[in-house]
């Protein structure tokens, strides 16, 4: 049986009269009473009986009626939902990105992701680059926002750069040193250093190493470091602590004046490149473009509250 005979079904039920009947569906009696027998054939039951000129319903009909109705009911939503799908409004989507994106990408994308497309399940996995590479790769996650230099040399990501980061030396408004000019390397020590360790560039690494004279190694001069970047935002409010961060994980701290940018010299001068990473020869619903889409616009809004900072 098929759609359109499920119709005829209940429009007979709900008019009786075949001419009614066949005016609601848009089809001559001839042709209604057609598709009626047809149905009556598959199913192996007689749906309607003739008296009075009238078509009355057989209990068989009666009884099937509730089961036709629900079988058209589920046929819109399926419908419904696929044209939901096609247009982004509702499917599943699974994310990753660092827990130091989370006041200013993650929790704001979700809220408007709660708001704007209330049928989208979303499962957000909150890691470092390199792990969130590997869930990549076993298509646990759909794309992940992370540093694009990880994805150099692989042939099998596509990368889309979004927003270019700083980095500085931050430490709440209240330290010792938060109004000095010209802090040296030296001053810096003087204070428990802490990190988000994670995925670093090499290359990020060697010239932090570099320029500040850490002969013994980046991560060694440093009294704490976590892959959980709220871990080392605690410590900068509640200690004395010195922070090496990007601009974006810090960028609501310093508007609500929490925080401040250190004057170090020589000043941290390197950038990170935060991008949407996918696998190319995945084909991804258009739900997820939906998603990247709101990204990309969550971060042409921080660049520009960077810009008056």
């Amino acid at each position: 049986m098929n759609t359109r005979q499920l119709q005829h079904f209940i429009a007979l039920m709900e008019n009786i009269s075949l001419s009614a009947a066949a005016e609601t569906v848009h089809l001559s009696q001839p042709a209604l009473s057609r598709s009626i027998k047809a149905l009556e054939e598959q199913l192996n039951v007689p749906l309607f009986i003739r008296s009075d000129r009238r078509l009355r319903p057989t209990p068989y009909a009666q009884a099937w009626e509730a089961t036709a109705r629900r079988m058209l009911m589920n046929e819109k939503e399926g419908h419904r939902l696929l044209q939901m799908m096609q247009s982004g409004e509702t499917g599943r989507v699974a994310l990753g990105m660092g827990s130091s994106l989370i006041d200013e990408l993650l929790g704001p994308l979700i809220e408007t992701m709660l708001k704007t497309l209330p049928e989208v399940q979303v499962k957000v996995s909150v890691e470092t680059s390199g792990p969130l590479l590997n869930l990549l790769r076993d298509r646990q996650i759909d794309f992940f926002v992370g540093d694009t230099s990880i994805a150099r040399h692989q042939q099998d990501l596509a990368v889309e750069a979004l927003f270019t980061c700083g980095f500085a030396w931050y430490a709440s408004r209240q330290h010792p040193i938060a109004q000095h000019k010209n802090i040296d390397i030296a001053q810096l020590k003087c204070w428990p250093m802490v990190i988000a360790s994670g995925y670093f560039d090499p290359a990020v690494v060697e010239h932090m190493e570099e320029l500040y004279g850490l002969s013994s190694g980046l991560y060694d001069n440093f009294d704490v470091q976590s892959n959980d970047f709220q871990i080392v935002k605690y410590l900068l409010s509640s200690s004395n602590a010195i922070l090496a961060a990007t601009d974006i994980s810090m960028i609501n701290d310093v508007e609500a004046g929490k925080v401040v940018k250190l004057h170090v010299t020589p000043p941290l001068s390197l950038t990170l490149t935060l991008g949407i990473l996918r696998l190319t020869d995945r084909v991804l619903p258009p739900v997820t473009e939906r998603v990247m889409t709101l990204i990309r616009d969550r971060l042409k809004q921080t660049e520009i509250r960077r810009t008056q900072l």
